[in-house]
């Protein structure tokens, strides 16, 4: 691969699926630890080392973690917890994620996650063959977090529907703000209901809630379920594609059924070889410019956290391009962020991969890859397969 003829095309047009991205890294890190990209158009800056990342995630000075929202999701959904910073960010931070919280998720009935994959699932086993991209992974976490939320089951699919308009953003505003308008207008009466007739669901959770003082009013309130569609559910969608894709296309699915004491490590290496989010993007301080990494980089300027480039940097991890379920935990891995900022979903995530995986393997454990074609994950920011055709 020519190094400047992938540097000449734009970040958002990336696609290198499977090992391309990772040889490519390869090829920018021993380059440095900055690469200069551009960004729809503008200049922005990449990240490819390890311990660039664990300085940067701690740098909120010159990288604080808000900007890269309110300039992102911000115009679409409202402010959030995200893109606030200081006190603010740590109260709603509070108020908004008590459902993913490790003591939240442990009491979480599990039965409930099972339940819905079965249902996916009995929808076409029959047919000794399916997409599990189509048929299964982009459907199980939006109907798990309408679940949550309590919004009844004849109304799962619009809702998925409105979210992934949501998740099309930058490809297609004007469909996005027509799913935002939609989905804002059915909330509307049920938050109202909720307030008044209060269930054990997370809305319910949201509106009654209360930290130091503080509830959240209506429009926060949209805006965290927002939050809770488009990023968590669409980031549990890639995780789950990208593991079945880890263990599909090496010797893991029967080491995974005929062993369970390895389901977890499976878990954890999928996470680090191909991250749903393989590229976080930060944006430096306004009024001045910023040093990163020995880097001058001009205010106002995307810097791309380079998670998936970390996970694969050999001074960290041993024949790191390899997925070896038996590498063992390792608390370097940058999949879910580092510092402050780390991700709060990280332990329903876990949860939501575990509970698919076993289900898989119980239901359909001769599962099997039949086409290569669009099975390796590609993109930037967010990476998945784009089909996963299977027989079983």
């Amino acid at each position: 691969m020519d190094i400047q003829e992938q540097l000449s095309r734009d970040f958002s047009s990336w696609k290198l699926p499977g090992q391309e991205l990772h040889r490519f890294m390869d090829a920018l890190r021993k380059r440095g630890p900055v690469a200069s990209i551009s960004f729809h158009g503008m200049p922005a800056y990449l990240l490819t080392r390890h311990d660039s990342l664990v300085n940067s995630f701690k740098d909120t000075e010159n990288l604080p973690p808000e900007r890269a929202y309110q300039i992102g999701i911000m115009p679409l959904i409202g402010e959030n917890f995200q893109s606030m910073s200081g006190k603010r960010h740590r109260l709603y931070r509070k108020l908004a994620t008590p459902t993913f919280r490790p003591r939240m998720v442990e009491r979480m009935d599990s039965d409930m996650l099972r339940v819905i994959a079965n249902e996916l699932i009995d929808k076409f086993i029959d047919k000794g063959e399916a997409d599990l991209t189509q048929d299964f992974t982009m459907l199980y976490p939006y109907i798990v977090t309408a679940r949550l939320l309590g919004i009844p089951r004849d109304e799962e699919r619009k809702f998925a529907d409105w979210v992934i308009g949501l998740l099309h953003f930058t490809a297609d505003p004007e469909r996005a703000y027509q799913c935002r308008d939609e989905l804002w207008a059915y909330l509307d009466p049920v938050i109202e209901e909720r307030r008044h007739n209060p269930r054990d669901d997370v809305i319910s959770q949201l509106i009654h809630d209360e930290v130091e003082g503080v509830k959240m009013d209506n429009a926060l309130l949209k805006s965290h379920i927002g939050i809770m569609f488009s990023a968590g559910s669409s980031t549990t969608h890639d995780s789950i594609g990208n593991l079945l894709y880890a263990l599909l296309t090496t010797d893991g699915w029967p080491l995974v059924r005929d062993g369970i004491a390895r389901r977890d490590p499976a878990i954890d290496e999928a996470l680090r070889w191909e991250p749903a989010v393989s590229f976080l993007p930060r944006v430096t301080k306004a009024g001045k410019p910023s040093i990163i990494e020995g880097v001058e980089i001009p205010p106002d300027t995307f810097v791309f956290m380079g998670i998936s480039a970390a996970n694969h940097d050999p001074a960290y991890f041993e024949n790191p391009h390899s997925y070896d379920i038996d590498r063992g935990s390792d608390a370097r891995s940058m999949t879910f962020g580092h510092g402050p900022r780390l991700c709060p979903g990280m332990h329903l995530a876990r949860m939501n991969l575990r509970t698919t995986l076993d289900t898989l393997l119980d239901r359909l454990p001769e599962l099997t890859l039949i086409s290569e074609e669009g099975a390796a994950p590609s993109g930037t920011i967010f990476r998945k397969p784009d089909k996963l055709q299977c027989c079983f």
